[in-house]
């Protein structure tokens, strides 16, 4: 039985804390959190812990900042798998009382000589034993599994991204339920969860497409409804293989680390196997929410790009004022501008906007304004400054700029240009020179600018040392 469009939207990201929370997994959550938000549901949070060895509680502290971070927040309780042992136990019970699994005593060598029997599947060895021979093997000491009986037929659903899907019974095997140390199978558990957390609809990696026909055979068996189900589309490497860590990828907290803001870490996860009716890329979470449905999600991969990922942020960075910028850079550097009066400070973040795709870019590319070059790339002084007529040129419009007062962006601009014309200077010979003497980079906010931020007092002195620094040729 399969779940019809229920009245109330329940969905859920369910991590194993094996690890910390990657791109896939955020993107996972991301779709689950825009789904609940565009219907008014309800957004679960549940680790699925019952892997002991693997499972840490590091691992559950940097998920649950991750989405914090991300700002994808959940609804209570937040449950946790290790916590429901219990219930898993009593449907499992179920099952078996009804006589819908069974014993399996097969080892692993007796499964893998069915293979090399041509059997592809398990055959059912033990579906058929008579109660002797079970008691036989259980007075014995015979470890066993537990599997699920399987009836003939077809399993069909239909998926919110794929369309209809089915799976013939004859290409599953009596799969596991329980383990030899009686534990339940990830297909099991996830089953109790769903249905006592009333989950409506399952979203999810489309590499768990092979576990729904297992998993609606559960609910069948049990006579339980199953939820609505959508598979999404992997995020690829340039590979066109499915992204991981061989990729370079970073985890979530790398990019909180790295000072990308989390609406833009969103955003492009978004446009990862999504896309809006407008086609516009760059959106707000409110944008994306009211966006946001399953039809507009494609069927195949998307490829992780991270240059559009830093593209995305600066367009992001854009829209904040520079007193919020502020604030969230003294996060990443408490020291950051300190000994500079506060409208200097914006103004920097102001001509750096444009500039800076994140708030290390910030701190990065703002270190001149702070300190004086003491030394320049070498490339760059044989661009801007070859020869003694650049130290010539130099000379002479520090004498110009002498005479300024009204320093301004568009006086010095003014001035120089002048200077450059009539000398018959291309005004590139001019300024090249002069924003490496001031700023120590040809990369950087327009030349004028900078020199207003400095001020005239500043900006002369770096002209002068830049001039006494450079070689006689």
């Amino acid at each position: 039985m399969t779940a019809n469009n229920p009245s109330h939207i329940k969905v859920r990201f369910a991590p194993s804390p094996t690890g910390e929370l990657h791109l896939g997994g955020a993107r996972t959550a991301l779709f689950n959190w825009l789904y609940a938000k565009k219907h008014n549901g309800s957004f679960f949070l549940r680790i699925e812990d019952t892997d002991k060895e693997r499972s840490k509680q590091t691992y559950t502290d940097q998920i649950l900042d991750s989405l914090k971070w991300l700002g994808l927040d959940w609804d209570d309780p937040l449950i946790y798998q290790s916590g429901r042992l219990d219930r898993y136990k009593h449907y499992l019970n179920k099952l078996f009382d009804e006589g819908k699994s069974y014993r399996c005593f097969c080892s692993k060598s007796d499964i893998e000589n069915y293979k090399e029997d041509t059997y592809t599947l398990y055959p059912g060895t033990c579906r058929n034993l008579t109660n002797e021979e079970i008691k036989s093997k259980l007075n014995q000491g015979i470890s066993f599994t537990v599997r699920i009986k399987l009836d003939e037929g077809v399993t069909v659903f239909d998926d919110l991204v794929y369309g209809a899907i089915s799976t013939n019974n004859k290409e599953l095997d009596d799969f596991i339920i329980a383990r030899s140390d009686g534990s339940p199978t990830y297909n099991f558990t996830v089953v109790i969860d769903d249905y006592e957390m009333e989950i409506s609809h399952v979203i999810r990696g489309d590499d768990h497409l092979s576990n729904t026909p297992k998993q609606i055979i559960i609910y069948n068996n049990l006579e339980l409804k199953s939820p609505l189900f959508a598979h999404l589309p992997m995020i690829l490497g340039s590979d066109k293989k499915r992204l991981s860590k061989r990729h370079g990828a970073p985890g979530v907290q790398n990019f909180n680390e790295m000072g990308y803001f989390p609406d833009s870490l969103l955003n492009y996860l978004a446009l990862l196997g999504w896309n809006p009716k407008n086609e516009r890329e760059v959106l707000t979470s409110e944008e994306l929410i009211e966006s946001f449905s399953f039809e507009r999600v494609q069927k195949k991969g998307a490829v992780w790009d991270e240059k559009k990922l830093h593209w995305l942020s600066g367009q992001h960075v854009l829209n904040k004022a520079p007193q919020f910028l502020l604030e969230k850079i003294r996060l990443i550097d408490p020291d950051w501008g300190m000994n500079t009066d506060l409208s200097r400070l914006l103004n920097i973040i102001d001509v750096l906007k444009p500039r800076a795709k994140s708030l290390k870019e910030f701190v990065e590319k703002s270190k001149h304004f702070f300190y004086s070059p003491k030394s320049y790339n070498e490339n760059e002084k044989l661009k801007a400054w070859p020869n003694m007529d650049s130290t010539k040129i130099v000379s002479q419009s520090i004498q110009i700029l002498d005479t300024i007062d009204n320093w301004s962006s568009e006086e010095l601009e003014k001035a120089t240009k002048t200077f450059a014309s009539d000398n018959s200077y291309r005004v590139g010979k001019v300024i090249m020179p002069l924003r490496l003497a001031v700023f120590g980079s040809l990369d950087g906010p327009s030349l004028f600018e900078i020199m207003t931020i400095l001020g005239k007092k500043e900006t002369l002195a770096r002209i002068k040392n830049a001039i006494n620094s450079m070689p006689k040729y």
